[in-house]
């Protein structure tokens, strides 16, 4: 018999997604950490690994426009976050910082799932922790592949349309 032949795939991910849920919901997480749309959660953590960054290298790591990141910054500016630094050697540059609150924010959610990864790591055989790595790496393979085939079927679908001027 095949591996997959049989899997109710549907029904398996939607199982997955109703106990993560409950997951989410626990009192343990920061309401706060849901208040924060991807991007800027992206943004943050990429500060608070970087400390700095402008804002083409902040739009490089996002995957977005220069538009679109000067939005997310913004919003991530008014919840008092990130702030805005200008160079001291040329002040044409402007830098994205991370501020103590956004570092103490993410210290905090951090210990958390520190502590649930750690709990989980205890709770398996070695040879479970072995098979665990090797999954998530087989898992994150397949994903990064097929992102690849999409980025190259974006790429062949952009093409120039020709307009004839009389």
């Amino acid at each position: 018999m095949e591996p997959n032949k049989g899997l109710d795939f549907e029904s398996i991910i939607f199982n997955y997604i109703d106990k993560l849920r409950l997951l989410l919901n626990l009192d343990q997480w920061s309401s706060i950490f849901l208040d924060f749309s991807k991007n800027e959660l992206w943004v943050l953590l990429f500060l608070y690994r970087n400390q700095s960054a402008n804002m083409t290298q902040i739009s490089e790591y996002i995957g977005a426009p220069l538009n679109t990141t000067t939005g997310v910054v913004g919003r991530l500016e008014n919840k008092l976050m990130v702030e805005r630094k200008r160079d001291n050697e040329d002040r044409r540059i402007v830098n994205i910082i991370i501020t103590r609150k956004a570092n103490e924010f993410i210290e905090k959610e951090k210990k958390i799932i520190e502590y649930f990864l750690k709990e989980i790591y205890n709770a398996l055989t070695d040879e479970e922790k072995i098979a665990a790595i090797n999954i998530f790496n087989k898992f994150v393979s397949v994903l990064m592949k097929r992102k690849d085939n999409v980025m190259e079927e974006n790429k062949s679908v952009k093409k120039v349309k020709r307009i004839i001027i009389e």
